[in-house]
């Protein structure tokens, strides 16, 4: 036989306030994410509708992951959703986008030759080479994180020794 014995607990709103909100800050934790092959990707960010697709995602998820290459070069794209996740390179030639979206992963290379983009996002992960050569970059983040060579020439940072001296000691840099 077996016995069930249960008491009762008395609440406050003020602790049962504190249980809801731990709750839904344990929600919050969870990490929502969505996950594009490279070609409906590019096809859904660069329709007619693309930017109101860009805060969709901003609006509904964690992380966005495009599982390889995303080729955007010749688009009209103009923003790029927060936390993307690109498995493989990022290139951006011929697009009119002036600015990266913060906590941006690339995979492989991303290549920003020649694009007005005056400034790299926080959190930036480059798994390859970083082209910056002819943008008007003046320096890098704190917190960028590139594995292979960073290429600044044609830049404002190119000209500056002291911190092309300072980011060597951290990243390889190259000037030609």
């Amino acid at each position: 036989m077996i016995f069930m014995v249960m008491k009762k607990i008395k609440l406050t709103e003020s602790d049962l306030y504190r249980i809801i909100k731990q709750v839904l800050l344990e929600q919050e934790e969870e990490k929502r994410s969505i996950t594009f092959s490279p070609g409906s990707f590019e096809s859904l960010i660069t329709s007619s509708s693309g930017e109101g697709f860009i805060r969709t995602l901003n609006n509904n998820y964690d992380e966005i992951i495009v599982n390889g290459e995303l080729d955007l070069n010749g688009t009209q794209i103009q923003s790029l959703p927060d936390n993307l996740h690109v498995e493989g390179g990022l290139y951006l030639d011929g697009t009119p986008i002036q600015s990266l979206p913060d906590n941006l992963y690339v995979g492989e290379s991303l290549d920003l030759e020649g694009k007005p983009i005056q400034s790299l996002p926080d959190n930036l992960y480059v798994g390859g080479n970083l082209w910056l050569g002819k943008t008007p970059i003046k320096s890098l983040p704190d917190n960028l994180r590139v594995t292979d060579t960073i290429y600044i020439y044609g830049t404002p940072l190119s000209d500056n020794d002291k911190l092309v001296a300072k980011y060597r000691e951290k990243y390889t840099i190259d000037r030609t």
